[in-house]
């Protein structure tokens, strides 16, 4: 049988967890040379499917075939004996050991009973050159960029004769032009190698460019499926429905005929950091005010200023006409004053506790009885936000055991619970799916339509299309304070933006 008659094929399926069925009879297949995306919302199942085919969990029922052979796979390292590899969003190599290192890792070349370091780094010198990465074999692994890394580690397992490649989230971390980048490697490799890869994304504009076809989940099924002329619009309805999206519209709409008449909350003059550089703008009280801009333009800085995790050197700013300046976030969090951090695994959630927990951290000395924190209280408070914004899972267990999107809604719920009239939200929609961005998206309007100035932070031109009323553009540390309204912009428009500097166009 020829390698491309050689496709990985899943058929029917099926899989439960505690009694609760996850997968519920699911064909899909890989064929090599081509890129099929896989996509759905959090807990569509399409993890489970990956950690399948890839040899972590075994299905309770269904078949694995490679070509006509059935397969089982007991483990990853089963699993990339028959030519099937995962490179997951958590890179496995180690920072402190070398390219070539890494590459050998538990594989190491022996002569004469000794390391062969010789051999070993002409080998990857080989390697790098036929894959076409610039990287040299004795560079650190930390040193390197994070795309790089990346290709490192999906070159490390094709060296191991990987014919099959499944990629979760592999541009959840990179700025466009570095996923760009990225996914075209990936398509050049399948092609020229004639490797299957599997991409699981949120980010349909970066890798629908590259893929061959497409498959949707939900609920454990497989509900849409596309062979070439993959359209966008097709993929999100399958997810979030026509319906939804409509309703989200008509909610802007009626929302911004309102929110016009005020004064601004939050007026900021010549700000002045370390690193940022004569910083104007103004939001309402009831708008969502978007703020877009290259990577290490300062967006996030500002927001950490006006947090009070960094310390400002000049500059104005009043909140509802009054001076404000604060030194730490307890200063911010007494004046109104509400952060959601870009990184919530380093910045946001406190893993062990539980999602109520973690919803009530900054105000439990309100649930205070006698010196003691009424924590049954504090949690009956947390529940009622939760369940308003539609946050799945074991609220009660540990926070890490949600998923992504679950673990942003609980922050996002902080953030209302300290009643935040000033909300900061730094790429509230990173590394989550379509259907949670769309609960996200919900609840940010929710916020804006409460009266909150909600300011959001995001590198998706879609995104703060679709969200914002105004967006700003920060560049190299600045901005101008000249907006303009999200339905007068463009992808385009907001790119040529964040390279001149100039949003008003």
């Amino acid at each position: 049988m020829s390698d491309s008659d050689r496709h990985y094929r899943a058929r029917d399926i099926k899989v439960s967890f505690a009694g609760v069925p996850v997968l519920l009879g699911v064909d899909f297949d890989v064929a090599p040379g081509k890129i099929h995306g896989l996509f759905g919302h959090n807990g569509a199942g399409k993890s489970t499917l990956l950690k399948i085919l890839a040899g972590v969990n075994q299905q309770d029922s269904g078949q694995l075939f490679l070509g006509d052979e059935s397969i089982s796979l007991t483990s990853p390292r089963d699993a990339l004996r028959q030519g099937i590899a995962c490179v997951y969003q958590e890179l496995r190599l180690i920072p402190g050991m070398t390219v070539w290192q890494n590459l050998f890792l538990g594989r190491e070349l022996r002569k004469n009973g000794l390391l062969d370091d010789v051999a070993m780094k002409e080998h990857t010198r080989h390697v790098l050159q036929d894959y076409k990465l610039k990287m040299q074999p004795s560079s650190l692994v930390k040193d390197l960029s994070h795309p790089d890394k990346q290709m490192l580690e999906v070159v490390a397992n094709l060296d191991r004769e990987a014919r099959f490649l499944f990629l979760d989230e592999p541009t959840t971390a990179l700025e466009g032009a570095q996923a760009e980048a990225l996914l075209l490697s990936v398509q050049r490799i399948a092609r020229e190698k004639n490797i299957g890869v599997v991409l699981v994304s949120h980010k349909l504009d970066e890798v629908l460019g590259v893929c061959d076809e497409a498959t949707v989940m939900c609920g454990g099924k497989v509900i849409y499926h596309a062979v070439s002329n993959i359209a966008k619009q097709d993929i999100v309805d399958a997810i979030v429905g026509d319906a939804g999206l409509a309703a989200d519209e008509n909610e802007r709409t009626s929302r911004k005929r309102a929110d016009t008449a005020s004064s601004p909350y939050l007026d900021v003059r010549s700000l002045c950091t370390e690193r940022l550089r004569d910083v104007s703008l103004q939001a309402w009280p009831g708008e969502v005010v978007g703020i877009y801009g290259l990577a290490g333009a300062g967006r996030t800085r500002f927001c950490r200023t006006l947090y009070g995790l960094e310390k400002w050197l000049a500059g104005d700013v009043q909140l509802a006409g009054k001076p404000y300046r604060v030194s730490g976030p307890a200063g911010a969090i007494s004046q109104g004053v509400g952060y959601l951090s870009e990184e919530r695994k380093k910045d946001g959630i406190v893993p062990l506790m539980s999602s109520f927990t973690n919803a009530t951290l900054p105000i439990l000395h309100r649930f205070r009885k006698r010196m003691l924190v009424d924590h049954n209280k504090a949690a009956r408070s947390a529940r009622q936000i939760l369940v308003e914004m539609n946050a799945r899972g074991d609220l009660r267990g540990p926070i890490k055991s949600l998923s992504g999107g679950n673990q942003q809604k609980i922050l996002l719920a902080r953030v209302m619970g300290q009643d935040a009239q000033l909300v900061l939200l730094d790429e509230p929609t990173k590394g989550v799916d379509i259907g949670a961005k769309a609960d996200i998206y919900a609840i940010i309007r929710r916020m804006a339509a409460e009266g909150r100035c909600v300011v959001v932070v995001s590198s998706e031109e879609e995104e703060l299309l679709e969200i914002a009323d105004r967006i700003l553009v920060f560049h190299q540390g600045s901005c101008n304070g000249l907006a303009v309204a999200g339905a007068d912009l463009s992808i385009a428009g907001l790119r040529k933006a964040a390279w001149n500097g100039n949003v008003a166009l």
